[in-house]
């Protein structure tokens, strides 16, 4: 039980070989706040690949153009408390911020928690709406993936053997566009998501994006928003509709955590309260 070989690379390539050349079960090491736990679990792991001293995972960056480049091993708090991501993303800062407790967020990595492929991850809905990417390097070269697809089943992601997430990739949004995040969890503090979710508004186009967590087997981006939201709607009308979607969008379960139905209630209560957050003055 445990690990039989440990590795700590300085370059992206040599990550890349060794996970590609061990024939057993690899795992990555970037924050290890789901790795460590599942090592004390029992997990036994043939190799271990510590990428936190590879120096271009952990560049947090705004491109010339408006591009915004987080690094695989860039912690969750340095994320929350980024002035700029505050500012333009606040969906995306309020994620990070309601991500585990302080000491985790100083490890954690967002890669991580989009690489552990759990449906009640808080950052998949909040750059999901930001039509993020994933940069993903493997033997055969780097390659970008959109995150809308990344995700395929609880644990399961588009990621094959010998391969590692080295960035996520926020593209150019227009100016004006409104971000928010929520989250119902059972506890005050830091806990899972019992239902997440996020919204994002460019007033200028009247374009909506709407994704959900913690109601199907992976996040959810709700499709057919187009249209929602016309000048003669009220933020009330627009709350409504935006249920109306996301509710036929997800197939939430009953479990130890919450019942289907209240996960259908609590979705239908965020609508509402994205709607009011993105709206909060309405456009004439």
């Amino acid at each position: 039980m445990g690990i039989r070989r440990y590795e700590n690379p300085i370059t992206v390539n040599d990550a890349v070989a060794l996970l590609s050349q061990e024939k057993g079960k690899t795992a990555v090491l970037a924050g290890g706040t789901d790795l460590i736990a599942d090592i004390r679990a029992g997990i036994s792991i043939d190799l271990v690949v510590d990428i936190k001293n590879i120096p271009e995972l952990k560049i947090l960056r705004w491109e010339s153009d408006g591009t915004l480049i987080i690094g695989a091993c860039v912690p969750v708090q340095r994320v929350a408390e980024n002035e700029q991501i505050r500012h333009r993303y606040p969906g995306l800062a309020t994620a990070a911020e309601n991500l585990g407790s302080y000491q985790v967020r100083c490890r954690a990595t967002i890669a991580g928690n989009l690489g552990n492929a759990s449906p009640c991850a808080d950052h998949s809905p909040a750059l999901l709406v930001l039509n993020a990417k994933l940069r993903i390097a493997s033997p055969q070269g780097s390659r970008e993936v959109p995150l809308d697809g990344f995700i395929h089943d609880v644990k399961k992601t588009a990621l094959k053997r010998g391969e590692i997430i080295t960035a996520m990739i926020v593209p150019p949004q227009s100016a004006g566009l409104r971000s928010a995040f929520f989250k119902i969890k059972r506890i005050r503090g830091h806990d899972l998501a019992l239902v997440n979710a996020a919204g994002a508004y460019d007033p200028e186009a009247r374009e909506f994006r709407l994704a959900i967590g913690s109601v199907a087997c992976k996040p959810v981006l709700v499709r057919g928003l187009e249209g929602i939201y016309q000048s003669s709607d009220t933020v009330e009308s627009v709350g409504e509709k935006l249920t109306v979607k996301a509710l036929s969008s997800i197939s939430p379960i009953d479990d130890v955590r919450a019942s289907a139905e209240y996960r259908c209630d609590m979705t239908a209560l965020l609508c509402k309260k994205l709607a009011r957050a993105l709206l909060a003055t309405k456009d004439k």
